[in-house]
């Protein structure tokens, strides 16, 4: 590594994508597949983003920061394109994993976050106050690593006023409410991704910080970063142009957002990425 950058990307409709979001006119075995379940290709990159984030993450620190479960990560396949991530922070913030084990000095901090908001049994008694099987489609009574809540959800049939309302309330008892794709996350506001990476950064000792994700999950952390990188689609762009479910407008001074759209903006922002650390 030669600078003393760290690139923390989100995964999910930043940098891989699913073969449901390739748009239909392009052809998914145009593609390389970085995950696998049930002996399936589920989600990829292109041939090219792939041969950019392999010379990125050979110049700089980088580290995958994703709302996934640990499980869910772990079957990303970066290293069989020859990527070798030496962190990667998963759980929307809650865990950090270095060379496959867990930073044990973040699990204290996040633990010890959990006495300055409500208990998840409240958040979801007064969630289930306004949800119903006609839009939340799938949910579980468990939080996912111990650390947060989502459903399954059809979107067309949010009733958005409800959702507000109570998106207000659990800011007021520390939770965060986000809506990514057709699913909904109740997360404390002390899991963030910002937090984490920003303990990498201190840990690393590395003074620049570059960072893309698609949701408003990442918010913060591009908004701390030196460059922000988004795509143009997803809940962050849709929240930027129109205020579409947000209690108040979002500020995204700073984030260039992608010219392309779709899988194709996974390639520009580590075009971007690749500019920065040629100057």
């Amino acid at each position: 590594m030669t600078k003393s950058v760290l690139f923390a990307s989100d995964l999910d409709q930043t940098l891989i994508y699913s073969r449901r979001s390739i748009i239909p006119s392009l052809q998914a075995d145009t593609f390389l597949s970085v995950e696998q379940l049930d002996n399936q290709d589920i989600s990829y990159m292109s041939p090219s983003a792939l041969k950019l984030l392999k010379e990125i993450s050979r110049q700089i620190l980088f580290v995958p920061v994703t709302t996934r479960t640990k499980l869910q990560y772990s079957r990303v396949n970066f290293q069989g394109y020859g990527i070798y991530p030496r962190y990667a922070v998963t759980s929307n913030g809650g865990t950090i994993i270095k060379e496959g084990c867990e930073d044990k000095g973040w699990e204290i901090q996040v633990l010890a976050g959990w006495d300055y908001c409500a208990e998840a049994r409240d958040l979801l008694r007064r969630f289930r106050e306004i949800s119903h099987p006609s839009w939340v489609l799938k949910d579980s009574d468990k939080l996912a690593d111990n650390l947060f809540y989502y459903c399954i959800v059809d979107r067309s049939k949010i009733p958005l006023p409800e959702l507000e309302e109570f998106a207000l309330w659990a800011g007021k008892m520390h939770w965060n409410l986000s809506l990514q794709g057709r699913k909904l996350y109740l997360i404390p506001r002390h899991v963030s991704k910002k937090s984490a990476i920003q303990y990498l950064q201190e840990k690393e000792g590395l003074s620049t910080l570059v960072a893309a994700g698609d949701s408003l999950l990442d918010l913060e952390l591009l908004q701390k970063a030196d460059a922000a990188y988004a795509p143009s689609h997803g809940e962050l762009y849709l929240q930027s142009q129109t205020g579409v479910f947000a209690t108040k407008r979002i500020d995204t001074k700073g984030i260039q957002f992608t010219t392309t759209s779709g899988i194709s903006a996974a390639e520009e922002i580590l075009q971007n990425v690749q500019r920065i650390l040629a100057l």
